[in-house]
C-alpha cells in the first residue's frame, strides 16, 4: 500500500533530479545547429504531446486520472509515451555538446527511470482503459517502429 503511494513520486523525483542536474551542470542550449535542431525537436514534441493530451488529462506521476480519457491521436497515434521521448531528445544534445561523465550518468539514469515509469504506467493504463490493449498492439512504447 505504501509502495503504491510513494513509488510513483520516487520515479518522478529521479526524473526531475536528472533533468535539473543536466540543466544546471552546463548550458541549456546546444552548441551547434544540429544540436539546436534536435533539442528544438524534443521541445516541440513535448509541446505537441501536451496539447494533444490536453492539460488536465495527465499526471506527472505515472498514475492514471480517474476521469482521464485515452488519447490516440497526434504523436500518440505512433507512440504511447511521446512526452518521455521528448525529454530524452531535448537533453541528449546538451549531454553530447557539454559532455561530462556525470551528465552521461544523468541521461542514462533518466532513460532507465522513464523505462521503469513506462512499465509501471502501462499496467495501470491496461487496467483503466478497455481499449488500451488494442491501442498498445498497434503502437510502440517510445520509438516509432522500434520499441
Amino acid at each position: 500500500m505504501i509502495k503504491e503511494k510513494i513509488y510513483p513520486y520516487f520515479l518522478v523525483f529521479i526524473q526531475l533530479s536528472c533533468l535539473v542536474f543536466i540543466a544546471v551542470s552546463g548550458p541549456v542550449l546546444a552548441k551547434g545547429t544540429n544540436g539546436m535542431l534536435i533539442e528544438s525537436a524534443g521541445v516541440f514534441l513535448a509541446v505537441v504531446a501536451i496539447f494533444t493530451m490536453k492539460p488536465g488529462n495527465f499526471n506527472i506521476t505515472p498514475r492514471i486520472k480517474q476521469n482521464g480519457i485515452l488519447i490516440t491521436s497526434g504523436p500518440y497515434r505512433l507512440i504511447r509515451h511521446p512526452m518521455y521521448l521528448a525529454q530524452i531528445i531535448a537533453v541528449l544534445p546538451l549531454v553530447v555538446d557539454y559532455f561530462s561523465w556525470y551528465r552521461l550518468a544523468a541521461i542514462l539514469l533518466l532513460t532507465v527511470d522513464l523505462l521503469v515509469k513506462i512499465v509501471y504506467e502501462e499496467k495501470r493504463l491496461q487496467n483503466h482503459f478497455s481499449g488500451y490493449a488494442e491501442y498498445a498492439q498497434r503502437t510502440k512504447k517510445l520509438i516509432p517502429g522500434l520499441y
